[in-house]
């Protein structure tokens, strides 16, 4: 397995470990609907995760999906921002941690391509 590969299962599996510490702390805050909704993604990050192992060129590219969904999922929200705003340190640390994440899953799955294509062309 090349660098570049190994670099995206550990972010995949990162995101995922990171996801279900997540889905502790916003249990109690979320409502029931929207809880059901996040633990779905994290479902579906925890079978991206598993086919790393066993798929790891499809799992790239539905990490990459997942990713971007979540990083638009976290953006659009105006209480995320206002939680930025309040000062909570954890929230916070867990807000930008998983938006890094989601950004470095994103771009380290860009380069793998971009990559790719030119070693197929050249």
């Amino acid at each position: 397995m090349s660098a570049p590969s190994r670099a995206i299962q550990g972010a995949i599996i990162f995101a995922t470990l990171f996801g279900v510490l997540f889905l502790y702390e916003v249990h109690p805050v979320l409502p029931a609907d929207i809880f059901y909704s996040v633990a779905l993604g994290e479902a579906l990050f925890v079978v991206d995760s598993a086919l790393t192992f066993v798929r790891p060129k499809g799992s790239y590219y539905l990490g990459l999906v997942l990713a971007a969904v979540a990083l638009a999922a976290t953006v659009s929200q105006p209480a995320h921002y206002q939680l930025v705003a309040s000062g909570d340190l954890a929230a916070t640390a867990t807000l930008l941690v998983g938006l890094a994440t989601e950004v470095l899953i994103i771009a380290l799955v860009g380069w793998y391509a971009v990559s790719n294509k030119r070693a197929r062309a050249g």
